[in-house]
């Protein structure tokens, strides 16, 4: 029996379609690097997932519906749609990732001047960058935030996942798959109509005397710089080494608008974990500006586009049904 498609399916399969096509008609490598994204994206998320599973087999298991819980997850329209999900979060980052990378392939036009204009005008003539860097000069706190930028994404990517897609309600996991396929797409489609590279790129002086507090993040972003210098030697017939998942885009940050729109998911599923995301949206947004990964503008754009998105998807899937069977089955 045919299965219909769930919307982030449809979104996202469009969206491979049509990349295929351009990157054919651009002679652009597109779909060659599918298995470096499987291999990166499959296992992590099939972790993760395993792992909410059986946190939450041990919370049911203390609570007495285990067997309720365990029918659930084992039955196998939730399995289908888990693998259905796990296969959309693969294609999700095939498309995002490329459209990063072949940005300034499309629009080679930077705006890195007008956001730092934008930035000033909004903090009264001062440049944010400058000053949170300044106000959190310690050289601890620059260790902290260094380190911090570059490990919490990752695991806020995991935990989400892990505690989303293990939910035993399809209509929660759906809506917020929707969620962050449209986030994503949204936020990888704005890159290309902004392009940018952000303000420690462009304004590298204001980074150069914190080198020694932000070995890590430097390292990274020298990285990321090779790898945009060699897609675009690609464009021009030389061969070099491009890797899909390090593409370079400031406006809006993502990070932000991530962790923004997985604090208000758990707003209504879990208050310990709106308040852990929130914490991390802070450390986030302040950390952006201290690394120079983002300007000010950017994680405020971050933020409406999650606001936007959540309240597009949560309002039409209904959710408060969901959260009045919860009571009634006791199941989280």
């Amino acid at each position: 029996m045919f299965a219909r498609p769930y919307l982030f399916e449809l979104i996202v399969v469009a969206n491979v379609v049509v990349l295929t096509i351009v990157a054919h008609l651009r002679s652009l490598q597109f779909l060659g690097m599918l298995p470096q994204v499987f291999a990166s994206v499959t296992l992590p998320l099939v972790s993760c997932v395993a792992a909410g599973v059986a946190i939450r087999g041990v919370v049911a298991g203390r609570r007495g519906t285990w067997p309720r819980y365990r029918a659930m997850v084992t039955s196998a329209g939730w399995l289908t749609d888990t693998a259905r999900m796990i296969v959309g979060e693969v294609l999700l980052t095939l498309a995002y990732g490329w459209i990063k990378l072949v940005v300034p392939v499309f629009h080679p036009r930077l705006f890195d001047e007008e956001l730092w204009a934008i930035d000033r005008a909004i903090c009264f003539g001062f440049s944010p960058n400058v000053f949170v860097l300044t106000l959190f000069s310690n050289s601890g706190f620059l260790r902290f935030i260094d380190w911090a930028y570059a490990n919490i994404f990752m695991l806020t990517i995991l935990i989400a996942f892990g505690y989303f897609l293990s939910a035993p309600s399809r209509r929660l996991r759906l809506a917020f798959m929707n969620s962050n396929v449209v986030l994503w797409f949204a936020g990888v489609y704005l890159y290309l109509l902004v392009p940018s590279l952000g303000p420690a790129y462009r304004f590298p002086d204001v980074w150069f005397e914190y080198a020694g507090q932000l070995k890590t993040t430097q390292s990274l972003q020298a990285m990321l710089m090779r790898n945009y210098t060699n897609m675009l030697a690609t464009t021009r017939g030389i061969d070099k080494p491009v890797s899909i998942l390090y593409g370079i885009a400031a406006f809006p940050s993502m990070h932000v608008a991530w962790q923004a729109l997985v604090a208000l998911w758990m707003r209504r599923e879990w208050i310990y974990g709106e308040v852990l995301f929130a914490i991390f949206l802070f450390v986030i947004f302040i950390g952006s500006m201290i690394t120079g990964w983002h300007y000010l503008i950017d994680s405020l754009a971050g933020i409406a586009l999650a606001i936007c998105t959540y309240y597009a998807v949560a309002r039409p899937m209904r959710l408060s049904r969901w959260r009045t069977l919860r009571r009634i089955l006791s199941i989280e």
